[in-house]
Order: C-alpha cells, then sequence, then structure tokens
C-alpha cells in the first residue's frame, strides 16, 4: 500500500468537496459538476492536476477561461446536451439528488466514485491525477468543451494523467 493513507484521502475530500462547491457557486451554478472539481484541484497544494496539464503543454490556468466560455456561448448545435443540465430533466427526481450533505450535478456523480474506483484498486491515495483521469473519459458536457476549447485531446490528457499517476505511485 505505497504511500496509502486514508486520513489523507479524507482530508482531500474535506478540502475538494467544498473547493468544488465554491466554484461551482462563483459561477453561478447550484451544484459542483466535474469542472468544477477539476478546478478545485488546480489549487490543491500537491500539484497532480497541474503537473498533468503541463505533461500536454497546457496552462492549467486557462481551463478557467475555457470554462466559463463554455458557460457564455449559444447551446450546442450538434443537439448534444450538457451532462450538468437539460440531462437532470431527464432524470426521475427521486435520483437526482443523493441523501446527505454532499450535492453534485450528474458529471461530477459520474467522475468521484469512478476516481474512488480506481484509487482502491491502485492501493494509492486519491489526488487531481485521479480527478482528471476520469474527467478525460468524459465525452460531452462542459469538461469535454473546455479541453477541447483549449485545444486538448482527451486522450492525451488521459495518458498524462496516468503518467503522473504512475509518477506518484512511483
Amino acid at each position: 500500500m505505497k504511500g496509502r493513507s486514508r486520513k489523507y484521502d479524507i482530508r482531500f475530500m474535506q478540502s475538494l468537496f467544498p473547493a468544488a462547491e465554491a466554484e461551482a457557486a462563483a459561477m453561478g451554478e447550484n451544484e459542483p459538476g466535474a469542472e468544477h472539481l477539476i478546478l478545485a484541484t488546480l489549487e490543491f497544494q500537491e500539484g497532480s492536476a497541474r503537473r498533468v496539464f503541463e505533461r500536454v503543454g497546457a496552462d492549467p490556468d486557462q481551463f478557467r477561461d475555457a470554462v466559463l466560455k463554455q458557460r457564455s456561448t449559444a447551446p450546442r448545435q450538434d443537439g448534444i446536451e450538457d451532462e450538468g443540465s437539460d440531462l437532470d430533466d431527464q432524470i426521475p427526481q427521486s435520483a437526482k439528488r443523493p441523501s446527505g450533505v454532499y450535492r453534485s450535478s450528474p458529471s461530477a456523480r459520474r467522475v468521484f466514485p469512478e476516481v474512488v474506483k480506481l484509487v482502491k484498486r491502485d492501493k494509492s491515495r486519491l489526488s487531481g491525477a485521479y480527478i482528471l483521469l476520469v474527467a478525460s473519459r468524459l465525452e460531452y458536457g462542459t469538461t469535454a468543451r473546455a479541453l477541447e476549447t483549449m485545444g486538448i485531446d482527451r486522450s492525451e490528457l488521459g495518458f498524462a494523467a496516468q503518467a503522473e499517476v504512475d509518477a506518484l505511485n512511483g
């Protein structure tokens, strides 16, 4: 269990969720999505999310602007809905909002459980690199469009995130 510390993971989550909620609120969103999880991890001192962006030659500080650009643009012409908005209308009310303190959008609810599975599989510590590894697999929604706006290939970002995870677990 190299570097595995449950205490670290709990502290990471205790920082991640409120930071993601604050990012969402600053953008006028009621619930954080995958993009807000990424924005939160970009500010964390552990730095792995920033290093992932740097591995693909991208400026991590541009991600916020790319997300904001997605929020201000007209609806998509390809008919694909954002994972954090109109998709909510298609989910039964009973399944929309999980019980408990923390609430998030469908994109965040897709990302975070998968991150936890990977961290457990790797017997590793939770990090921003894991968030980006899973978020890079999102085909639609604000995160995917923001990455596209930045000129980042999602598969390259995924490879870079895996390389960062491997380096952390080294």
